[in-house]
């Protein structure tokens, strides 16, 4: 194999092993097309929505300091969702066997910067067991963050509830296969290259030199042997 490879070269390459990079792309893309239809479970996504906001008269309802306390409070407020005297008690109330960190895996909390948002997403293989999760952590989180603060500012804007057209959110068959089909690419490129690159056998003229380290002289033709019978 020559140490300086063209463009061209390198496509010559690809030519040659064109049947090889079809079918490896191919079956890495069926396999995963197959795993993700087939094999894997489906995951659903339920999410309720959080207000953090001090009840207070009108004309102190937009005091920036205090708006600012509450959108600080919110990252405390995560920890203590996904602390473990919360885990318990959210499986308690619905009789999970599940433990305290895959249950916390589950959930997810998702706040934008200068907002007094914040949503919690559970993830579960079963709908309706995302919504029951979510919703019971509303309500523990609300009763009890009452005598862990001693503060009365959170507010359940949106409940997590069951729709008529439930869809899991993963795994994403067409997705999945459309990276499986790029990565197939690049796979059997590299399977491609290597192939040629180990292979030592002599091809062209200047393999022989290469080999050799002898500069050629010239090249002998073969000749057909033709005989002429009278």
């Amino acid at each position: 194999m020559r140490e300086k490879l063209s463009i061209k070269d390198l496509f010559q390459m690809v030519k040659k092993r064109i049947a090889l990079i079809f079918i490896i792309t191919t079956l890495i893309t069926v396999i995963t097309g197959a795993v993700s239809l087939f094999i894997l479970s489906p995951v659903y996504q339920a999410s309720a929505q959080i207000l953090v906001n001090q009840s207070k008269d009108n004309t102190d309802l937009y005091k920036v300091g205090e708006i600012q306390t509450n959108i600080q409070l919110i990252e405390t407020y995560s920890e203590i969702i996904k602390s473990p005297m919360m885990l318990e008690k959210v499986k308690d109330r619905l009789n999970l066997d599940i433990s305290n960190s895959a249950l916390s895996e589950q959930i997810e909390i998702v706040s934008k910067g200068n907002s007094q948002l914040f949503t919690i997403k559970v993830e579960a293989s079963d709908p309706k067991l995302a919504v029951d999760i979510v919703n019971t952590i509303t309500v523990i989180f609300q009763e009890e963050i009452k005598t862990l603060m001693n503060v009365d500012n959170v507010n359940v804007l949106s409940k997590g509830n069951v729709g008529d057209n439930t869809a899991p959110i993963k795994p994403n068959p067409i997705i999945n296969m459309i990276q499986a089909f790029f990565a197939g690419v690049v796979i059997s490129l590299v399977v491609t290259f290597l192939i040629e690159f180990l292979d030592n056998t002599i091809k062209v003229e200047s393999d022989i030199e290469e080999h050799l380290e002898m500069p050629m002289l010239g090249i002998v033709n073969l000749m057909e042997n033709k005989k002429k019978w009278k």
